[in-house]
């Protein structure tokens, strides 16, 4: 039987249930993350505990290409969960996103039945052959990426999506042209002049 039902509130249910929420998470108020939200504009900014420049288009770029609600999209290595948490709010679609990250790592700003732990960097998501998409943001692994992909075989995983420097791209080029039937490179969208985001169809 699947962790995630296809009902949005029981997804959100199986998703704690099976994983376990992180303890002691202390994500911000509503009311700071619409402070750090109306910060955006149409040029990327950048935020303290956050890789990736963040704008309006960005966000509308990515809500655009993520899967609707039921299917379950994944961040992996999701850090503060800044991103993830303006991604949840900007989009006008439900989104099934939530973070996964190690016990160290502290949310800021996900809610706790958005955030998931794993005991490792090198660790898998139990449940990743059940994600249609897997996001990630800054990876700093290839062999991670390789292996969440290898654990998504005959899953229901339809996308991959890559967001990260530019220069860091071709050592994982190799690894995600060998594993989909497309790549889709995009620049500008309110990127960083130095940023890429990539989206690869499985």
């Amino acid at each position: 039987m699947s962790a995630f039902p296809n009902e949005r509130p029981d997804a959100d249910e199986g998703f704690s249930n099976t994983l376990g929420i992180a303890n002691g998470s202390s994500p911000s108020s509503p009311a700071n993350q619409m402070h750090l939200y109306d910060q955006l504009c149409t040029g990327p900014k950048h935020f303290a505990d956050c890789c990736v420049g963040i704008s309006q288009p960005l966000l509308a770029t990515l809500a655009s290409r993520l899967p609707r609600s039921p299917a379950l999209i994944l961040s992996i290595g999701s850090g503060s969960g800044l991103l993830e948490a303006m991604l949840l709010k900007h989009s006008e679609n439900p989104l099934d996103l939530f973070g996964v990250e190690v016990s160290s790592c502290v949310n800021k700003h996900l809610p706790p039945d958005r955030l998931a732990k794993v005991p490792s960097t090198t660790s898998l998501h139990p449940d990743a052959m059940l994600a249609s998409s897997l996001m990630f943001v800054y990876p700093r692994m290839p062999a991670l990426i390789t292996a969440y992909l290898d654990a998504a075989t005959g899953g229901a995983l339809e996308q991959v999506v890559w967001l990260g420097h530019r220069s860091d791209w071709p050592d994982f080029a190799s690894v995600m042209r060998s594993k989909s039937s497309s790549i889709d490179v995009i620049e500008g969208s309110g990127l960083c002049d130095s940023e890429l985001l990539v989206v690869a169809t499985m």
